[in-house]
């Protein structure tokens, strides 16, 4: 009689926009967690930019592209934890990285289906800017809902943090999470063993709604300028709580560039090379509070750090021109993708 596969793990990593997920994600990749690892990434763009971002050299990536797994517990999460079973081989460990609007609590709940096993519950908290988000009268019940659900809190970018917004912060986690670990640090260095058996059982779940944050989706079609990139995240109101992306810059033709911006730090860092025969593209999103972003707005200030493209015969459009944003509204997007485990997809940075 065969005996019955093990239950395999599932790690929830979760936490508000900018905090550092995909950056924990990253260093346990690279770090190496010892096990079969599959990532999970939840996008809140139409576009998969977090799986771009994902360093996936030794683990694979399933692209959860515009869900919003914090929704119901018949979302379609539910159909790729039974694609992630029919695996093989199967993963030996699962990293779950929910978007920055998502409440991981009712996606911890997917690990205790058949076959899988909630391994623990991960919030990664912006150690400068977590008390100021959970007092905001439109995200801080996000904020307040994505610690409550931790096992452990990982508190990042302590080296960005003034002695002011780090005096008392201990003892505001205990209030809010209270009996939760933590463990401080800085580009989301945690060893993968704190990460890896961090918790037990699932979190309470929650019926009340959280708030919508709004999005805006930048397509050029065309290289990008630096610096009239650059003016424009400066420029940038504060209603605008992140924008991640890739992009193809006029001075590095070669290789992607990727673009990070939460609050008013920002980073433009080297990507990977194009693949040969892959058409250079960008494409960032903007996240913003609930009611606050203006697309029209937005495209005044972003279209002007595109090039200006090269004139064709007859005056038309060329390929890869910019076409007229899609009607935000006009109709469903795509939701849950899955590749397959023996396939190869794209590596990310």
């Amino acid at each position: 009689m065969t005996a019955p596969s093990p239950a395999i793990p599932v790690v929830v990593i979760g936490g508000y926009l900018g905090a550092g997920k995909t950056t924990l994600v990253n260093h346990l990749l690279r770090t190496g967690t010892g096990l079969r690892t599959l990532v999970l990434v939840n996008d809140f763009g139409a576009v998969a930019v977090d799986a771009e971002l994902i360093e996936a050299d030794e683990g694979e990536v399933l692209t959860l592209v515009n869900g919003c797994v914090c929704c119901s517990l018949s979302s379609p999460l539910a159909e790729t934890f039974e694609t992630i079973r029919a695996m093989r081989p199967p993963p030996e460990l699962v990293v779950l990285e929910t978007s920055g609007v998502a409440d991981p609590a009712p996606v911890a709940h997917h690990a205790m289906t058949p076959g899988f096993r909630l391994d623990g519950v991960v919030v990664v908290a912006d150690a400068a800017t977590v008390r100021r988000r959970a007092a905001d009268e439109l995200v801080g019940r996000t904020v307040l809902r994505q610690l409550a659900a931790a096992d452990l809190v990982v508190v990042n970018r302590v080296d960005l943090a003034t002695p002011a917004q780090l005096a008392g912060l201990g003892s505001w986690l205990d209030e809010v999470a209270p009996g939760t670990d933590r463990v401080l640090t800085e580009h989301g260095r945690v060893p993968p063993e704190a990460v890896i058996g961090a918790g037990g059982g699932a979190p309470a779940l929650s019926t009340e709604a959280l708030p919508v944050h709004d999005r805006w989706i930048w397509n050029p079609g065309r290289p990008v300028d630096r610096g009239e990139l650059e003016a424009v995240l400066d420029a940038l109101p504060s209603s605008v709580v992140r924008v991640k992306g890739i992009v193809a810059l006029t001075d590095e033709p070669t290789r992607r560039t990727v673009v990070q911006r939460v609050g008013r730090w920002r980073t433009m860092a080297p990507g990977r090379p194009w693949e040969v025969g892959e058409a250079p593209r960008s494409s960032l999103v903007v996240l913003g509070l609930p009611g606050s972003v203006d697309p029209q707005n937005l495209g005044r200030m972003f279209d002007p750090a595109a090039a200006a493209p090269t004139p064709t015969p007859g005056g038309g459009p060329r390929n890869g021109d910019r076409q007229p944003p899609r009607p935000r509204g006009s109709g469903p997007l795509p939701v849950w993708e899955c590749a397959p485990w023996d396939s190869n997809p794209e590596p990310a940075d």
